[in-house]
């Protein structure tokens, strides 16, 4: 896949640290599926659109291999990661384990104004139940997600959380397709089980809340094998 094909890069703000800056656009360009798995990063055609030094794009790339979203092969070639279905099974087994451990933790420790901003947060959900709205979907998804991951009040756990996340998030994007029909049944079974989240968390259930994440994992694990049978025409 070319790079000129995919996406206007955004250009760096001045005002930041460039490498800062290039790592932030092409994080969010293969976090959100715009650089597909195996697309090919070319230093001196990355630098020339976003208007820096080769240097600059290295340091950003670096990171993005330190992260483990982007591999680095011979002769100094870049390209984002392509995941297995053993190692798409193996992330969302760890996503089960540490936020549903997270979601444990967070029932005893969640706070009442956390509390409300999450159910505000279903609320803009259901109002963002079209195929097309996806990217804003999966924006206020994060967030409510994030509230309770944090409510943690655990150091590392959230940080190796974020790892796990940035993994896993192209791959969701990638399952939504354009039966429209099947994308309002998935996200009300998502919708119900935020629902269900919020209620243990707010009874103080960590057990419930654990559950209840564990079951909504394995509702998207499924939805993404789904879609992997259906374009293997298994």
């Amino acid at each position: 896949m070319a790079i000129e094909h995919l996406w206007p890069i955004r250009k760096p703000d001045r005002k930041a640290t460039l490498a800062d800056q290039v790592y932030e656009s092409l994080h969010h360009a293969v976090i959100q599926g715009q650089l597909g798995p195996d697309t090919r990063l070319n230093q001196a055609e990355l630098a020339e659109r976003l208007d820096v030094s080769e240097r600059t794009v290295r340091e950003a790339l670096a990171r993005l291999v330190s992260e483990g979203l982007v591999r680095r092969e011979p002769y100094r070639e870049f390209r984002v990661v392509g995941l297995s279905a053993e190692d798409i099974e193996e992330i969302f087994h760890m996503r089960a384990l540490l936020e549903g451990w997270a979601m444990e933790l967070a029932a005893f420790e969640i706070s009442q104004d956390e509390l409300g901003r999450m159910r505000e947060l279903l609320l803009k959900m259901e109002a963002n139940t079209r195929p097309e709205s996806i990217q804003t979907l999966q924006g206020i998804n994060r967030q409510f997600h994030w509230i309770a991951i944090n409510a943690s009040r655990k150091k590392y756990l959230p940080q190796m959380l974020t790892h796990v996340w940035n993994l896993m998030r192209p791959y969701l994007f990638a399952a939504v397709d354009e039966d429209a029909a099947g994308f309002v049944r998935r996200t009300r079974i998502d919708h119900d089980h935020h629902v269900q989240l919020v209620e243990a968390l707010e009874a103080g259930n960590g057990r419930r809340a654990r559950e209840v994440l564990i079951d909504h994992i394995e509702h998207a694990r499924e939805v993404l094998a789904e879609r992997e049978t259906s374009l293997g025409g298994g």
